[in-house]
């Protein structure tokens, strides 16, 4: 829909972001979609499309992601239910609402439903990729297109596992999530406040070990018998990762 659109063409180079992410972009007009992809394309990312929300809760379930670039209104769903129905999964990760919805009660609802950010239509490609740029670095995660090691370990952020020669471990969502703050963090002493937030977007302490718990598979998983583990307790502070043991 070229009418919902202002924009220059970008300098691909000079427009991308430091590190390139793998987004979700979900948008019912074809179009619109088309354009979005070729934009993010030209400044290094890539893009998965889907037109319904249900479409795109199912490849949240079988693609990492880094954000989530969503429009309100959909053909099954809105884009607030969308949001709900992530957080409700798990799923923390960035969303970037894209709609003509332009109004205050719209947007604060966005929010409120989970929405990290919103931007209206029609909008520049500019600020589209500005306000993507700023949603990463609030994150602090690492791209799920970055290959990364961990000790022996590849890790292969689209099918959520690590691999090392015929050997296959497979993380659940959350784990890989964990994971991922984790390495972005590598050598930082990470508190459980701070991993609550980061991986299941709880803002106050629920008094459960559910930290600790996820902590204690990551180690059976990551960990080869009789050498120290990757993860390390700090006493009485949190966690600390570190890649090469």
């Amino acid at each position: 829909m070229h009418g919902q659109i202002r924009c220059r063409r970008l300098n691909a180079v000079q427009h991308a972001l430091t590190n390139a992410m793998h987004l979700l972009l979900v948008e019912d007009d074809p179009e619109l979609a088309r354009q979005t992809t070729i934009w993010l394309s030209e400044a290094g990312h890539s893009c998965t499309w889907r037109e319904k929300g249900g479409a795109a809760l199912i490849a949240l379930g079988t693609e990492a992601f880094d954000a989530v670039i969503l429009d309100v209104g959909l053909p099954d769903m809105d884009g607030f239910t969308v949001v709900e129905q992530m957080r409700a999964r798990g799923f923390g990760l960035p969303v970037l609402f894209l709609t003509a919805r332009d109004n205050v009660t719209d947007r604060v609802r966005g929010l409120k439903a989970g929405g990290d950010d919103y931007v209206t239509k029609p909008f520049a490609v500019e600020e589209l990729m500005a306000r993507l740029e700023a949603l990463q670095r609030r994150s602090g995660i690492t791209p799920a297109t970055s290959a990364r090691t961990l000790g022996k370990w590849t890790l292969d952020p689209i099918k959520r596992r690590l691999r090392h020669e015929n050997e296959s471990v497979e993380l659940q969502p959350r784990e890989w999530m964990l994971l991922e703050v984790l390495l972005a963090n590598e050598g930082r002493i990470l508190t459980k406040k701070f991993l609550l937030e980061k991986v299941w977007d709880i803002r106050f302490d629920p008094g459960t070990n559910v930290v600790d718990a996820m902590i204690c598979r990551l180690r059976r998983k990551i960990d080869a018998p009789g050498v120290p583990s990757h993860l390390q307790t700090v006493r009485g502070k949190g966690y600390v990762l570190q890649a090469v043991s």
